[in-house]
């Protein structure tokens, strides 16, 4: 009777044992940060960098591809683009992307090559920090390739901007703005800010943020989803890679 009693303990236990044990496997798989839904795309020469959301926080994935092969993906905190606003740049040595952490604006560096990443710096130090991370609503990130801008709204109603070089890995300047821009685009080595439904505009050189006459040619020069001849058509689901030039598919990714 006692030789059966302690098969029966034994039976109990290794099924609790197996049932916690599932228990944590399914935990484990469920709490696996896992890339949810496309938010938008930076097109390169190479390929493209894509944000896409984790499912289950308010961080997000940040992807490379060569082509639409996958080269490769980090985490980020919470993205502080929107569909159609990015905030992300790239050049052939370096991708930054924009986040929002503790309330403020940040920077995160990553190596264009391996994805390590290489530095992180807060825009707006010792502000008091705010839930939209100091975003302004339709322009945060604006890139050429080899430069880009960062734009973030001040507590006076203006906003300031800032001038990385991302071949070099680093700041270059940052002046304050009376005003909030509503759009930027780059034309040749100027950054033109544009406001009042781009009807009025402003031009800042790339090498020191200096003001500069406001050239003809104040708009896009391209949407920042073309690229190496490929365009890339964002929607939550997947992304279609297709010919520039005659709209054909090249490839999908889910």
């Amino acid at each position: 009777m006692r030789g059966r009693s302690g098969t029966v303990v034994v039976a109990i236990v290794m099924s609790l044992g197996l049932t916690l044990g599932g228990i944590g496997a399914w935990w484990v798989v469920q709490a696996r940060p896992r890339p949810g839904e496309f938010v938008d795309a930076l097109a390169t020469p190479d390929g493209a960098v894509v944000v896409r959301k984790e499912r289950s926080s308010d961080r997000a994935f940040l992807e490379v591809y060569d082509g639409t092969r996958l080269r490769w993906r980090g985490m980020i905190p919470r993205y502080a683009g929107h569909p159609g606003v990015i905030a992300l740049a790239a050049s052939p040595r370096s991708i930054t992307a924009r986040v929002v952490r503790g309330g403020h604006p940040f920077v995160f560096a990553f190596d264009a090559a391996t994805g390590a990443k290489l530095d992180l710096f807060d825009l707006t130090p010792g502000t008091k920090p705010d839930p939209t991370g100091q975003n302004l609503p339709t322009v945060v990130t604006v890139g050429n390739g080899h430069h880009s801008v960062e734009l973030v709204s001040a507590a006076d109603g203006g906003s300031e901007i800032f001038g990385l070089d991302l071949e070099q890995r680093r700041l270059m300047w940052r002046r304050p703005l009376p005003d909030r821009p509503e759009g930027a685009a780059w034309v040749g080595d100027l950054i033109v800010l544009r406001y009042g439904g781009g009807v009025q505009s402003r031009a800042l050189r790339l090498g020191d943020g200096s003001d500069a006459p406001v050239p003809d040619a104040g708009r896009d020069d391209a949407p920042h989803i073309t690229a190496g001849g490929r365009t890339w058509r964002v929607t939550p689901r997947e992304i279609k890679v297709m010919d520039a030039a005659t709209g054909q598919v090249l490839g999908t990714i889910r």
